[in-house]
């Protein structure tokens, strides 16, 4: 999947969404922020939510505005269905998907994502 970071992140927080739904159903990885202590995890409200992103640029641009120290981390496919996903459901934490440089973006349940690309 080739994205531009510029006009990706001008999409609305659907057509994101959208776009990496499909991204993932089609094999593709995809990335989080890590530093040395582990995973970011942005508190909204009551809710921890792990962003994700499609491209690894995507992630690192995201960490440049107010995450100094995150970098991208890839999370292959079978993984992210496998692991990642049953673990968050498990663990109560939510998926911001795709959020764009104002931190705008669709946050759901780890489940409820999962059977979106699943479906």
């Amino acid at each position: 999947m080739t994205i531009d970071n510029t006009s990706f992140f001008r999409e609305t927080s659907q057509n994101r969404y959208d776009l990496f739904v499909s991204h993932i159903k089609n094999g593709g990885t995809c990335y989080t922020l890590a530093d040395t202590e582990g995973c970011l995890n942005i508190n909204i409200g009551s809710e921890r939510v792990l962003p994700v992103w499609p491209t690894e640029e995507m992630a690192n641009e995201w960490a440049k505005s107010d995450y100094e120290g995150f970098s991208a981390l890839d999370i292959n496919n079978e993984a992210f269905f496998e692991v990642w996903l049953p673990g968050m459901t498990n663990d109560g934490v939510s998926v911001g998907v795709a959020p764009n440089m104002s931190g705008e973006g669709i946050v759901l349940q780890a489940s409820e994502l999962l059977h979106d690309i699943q479906g």
